[in-house]
Order: C-alpha cells, then sequence, then structure tokens
C-alpha cells in the first residue's frame, strides 16, 4: 500500500519545515518540495504558506494533514492486528509490566481486574522494584513497559511519556520549632523555608537508587545537612509516617500528605518539580492491550485530562513512525522522486 503523501505530509505538519521534514524521510528538500508542488495542483488548493522561518498549513492543508495522520494511526492498527494474527507468539499473551513497591503495586491492582475483564487470554504480570532496576529491565526486555519516576522529561535510551508532575515538599513533624498551624491556609499554600533553619532537625532520606535521590542528596548537601541524616528507606510511606511520630524530617512528593495528620509543610525555593511518567523500549511495537495498560494507569494514578490527550497523540505518533520506518521508499522510488 503506498502511503507516500500521508508519510510526507504528516512529516511536513510536524517538523514544520522543509529542512527537517526531507532530513527525517530521508529524502532531498527540492523533492520533497516538488511533490508538495504536485499536490497542490492535483487538489486545487494551496497547502501550506511558505515562509523563511516556518512552513505554516492553511485551512486546507491542516485539512489534509489530519486526514493523513488519521489514515497512517488506521493503517498502523490494521498492520498490528494482521502481525498479531500471523504470529501467534506476539498474542501469547503475556505483558510484563514494572513498578515500584508502593505506588506501583497501588496503581496494578487498580486496573488488574478490568484488564482481565477486557483481554481474559492475556496474562498481565508486574515486576516491583526501584527505578534503576527497572530502567535496566527495560532495556533488556524482562519488562515491556515501566511506571518510572524522573527528573528529565527525555531519555537517552527509553522513550518517556510524562503523566504528571509532582512537587517536593518538607514534611516537618509536629511540636517542631518551625511548626505552623495550617487550619487557616488554604490548600496547596504552602509558605517557603530556608532548609539553613533545619541546621539541628534529624531527617530521613530515600535511598540512592530513587528516581530523584541524587538531586535531594546534593539539595541537603548543598545546606550542610546530610550528617543530619538518621534513617534511609526507599518506602516512602514509612518516611512520611516518620515524620508524623516526630522522628524527624523528610522531602517527600506532596501526593503524601495528609492536612488530617497535624504536621507542617513548606515549598522549598526553587520548586523541585520531579515527573511520574510510563517509560518504554525506543522502538518497541507496543500492542493494542499494552496501550490499554498506559491509559489505565494514567487513569489509576489520577493524570490530568490534558495528559490523557497528550497520550493519544503520543501513541499516534508513535504507529506513524512506526509505519514510517516499515514503508520508507525504496531506492528505485527515491531515485524517481529526486529526478
Amino acid at each position: 500500500m503506498n502511503l507516500r503523501d500521508q508519510r510526507y505530509m504528516t512529516a511536513l505538519s510536524t517538523e514544520g519545515s522543509f529542512v527537517s521534514a526531507a532530513r527525517k524521510l530521508g529524502i532531498s528538500q527540492p523533492a520533497l518540495s516538488r511533490w508538495l508542488h504536485g499536490l497542490e495542483q492535483s487538489l486545487g488548493t494551496p497547502l501550506v504558506l511558505r515562509s523563511q522561518k516556518q512552513l505554516v498549513l492553511t485551512e486546507s492543508g491542516q485539512i489534509y494533514a489530519d486526514g493523513c495522520r488519521q489514515c497512517l494511526a488506521l493503517y498502523g492498527e490494521m498492520r498490528q492486528k494482521l502481525e498479531e494474527q500471523r504470529s501467534p507468539s506476539l498474542t501469547q499473551r503475556k505483558i510484563m509490566l514494572g513498578g515500584s513497591v508502593v505506588r506501583g503495586s497501588k496503581t496494578f491492582a487498580q486496573f488488574y481486574v478490568d484488564f482481565k475483564k477486557r483481554y481474559p487470554d492475556i496474562h498481565l504480570d508486574i515486576i516491583l522494584d526501584t527505578n534503576v532496576v527497572l530502567h535496566k529491565l527495560l532495556l533488556d526486555g524482562t519488562i515491556s513497559i515501566a511506571m518510572l519516576g524522573a527528573t528529565a522529561t527525555s531519555m537517552d535510551d527509553l522513550e518517556y511519556m510524562k503523566f504528571m508532575d509532582e512537587e517536593l515538599l518538607l514534611f516537618v513533624p509536629p511540636g517542631h520549632k518551625l511548626s505552623y498551624d495550617g487550619n487557616d491556609r488554604d490548600p496547596g499554600d504552602y509558605p517557603t523555608i530556608d532548609l539553613q533553619e533545619l541546621q539541628d532537625t534529624p531527617f530521613m532520606v530515600q535511598e540512592k537508587e530513587t528516581s530523584y535521590s541524587e538531586l535531594l542528596y546534593k539539595l541537603l548537601d548543598r545546606n550542610d545537612l546530610t550528617p543530619n541524616i538518621i534513617f534511609r528507606s526507599n518506602m516512602l510511606p514509612l518516611l512520611y509516617d516518620m515524620v508524623c511520630n516526630g522522628a524527624g524530617a523528610a522531602i517527600l512528593p506532596e501526593a503524601y500528605y495528609r492536612p488530617e495528620d497535624h504536621i507542617s509543610v513548606y515549598r522549598i525555593q526553587p520548586r523541585i518539580i520531579v515527573y511520574q511518567g510510563i517509560g518504554v523500549r525506543k522502538g518497541y511495537p507496543l500492542s493494542e492491550p499494552e496501550e490499554y495498560v498506559i491509559h489505565r494507569i494514567m487513569d489509576s494514578w489520577g493524570s490530568p485530562y490534558y495528559m490523557h490527550r497528550y497520550a493519544e497523540y503520543y501513541l499516534e505518533q508513535r504507529r506513524i513512525n512506526v509505519i514510517g520506518a516499515a514503508d520508507k521508499p525504496g531506492k528505485h522510488e527515491r531515485s524517481k522522486i529526486d529526478q
């Protein structure tokens, strides 16, 4: 099936320039310009507004580009289903997911029953471990999808789909000299603090295998608080409960805070934002059940609606890219285009 027009138009609309689109498609920029000129003549309407800075789609161009994306996405789904039917080994049907011991297991439990109702013949399992181990298991193919925390949204060796931002906050135990009454504060209205004020305060921290431990240890070291560390654990609920029981302070994601526990919460300046997301090996062909798992992870985690829209776009682009890799023109076709 020849989807050249669809691939070329999608590349143009996504990249926003002839040079970038041609590079992505593996053809010359003049060849791409000639192709577009011929397409516009055949359709009888301009599709782009040429500019030295950036290519802009006309209204007709936007309609055509949207249609091209839909065609490629549908074709990708069809090829995926045909491949699964042709190769029973691909549909054995086992999905191995990765996640953290606490939040990963909780999320998995929330959607497992719904998954089994929808895909009763597919075995869904989970490996619970630290971020570092899950990263390695993704790369060696032991797991296909992992729930990963991160301090950056791009990774050299994995595709990473962020589905939530989280702020790290300072949690101070009841009775501490910096405790305050939070009843008069609006939700999320946390005072800021200079960490130097905690020179005499014991700290509980994460082990060094967590996603943001390096950032956290640097922060404590910069403020001369590393000697104050009295306890380390990757069980964040344990660290939170220790704060509640007066053992010391901890820096944890905002999601763990419960106002009824009467602990005091401070915002660190500059604010520390970390991410929750899903990691997949680069180029790994996600099956329909695996895409369903991704959506259910986001539902169970409570991701904002706009992140769900982003997930749809991301997954559609993955299908298009897989098609582009499989259906790139061969030497014969490329020579015809460049003539």
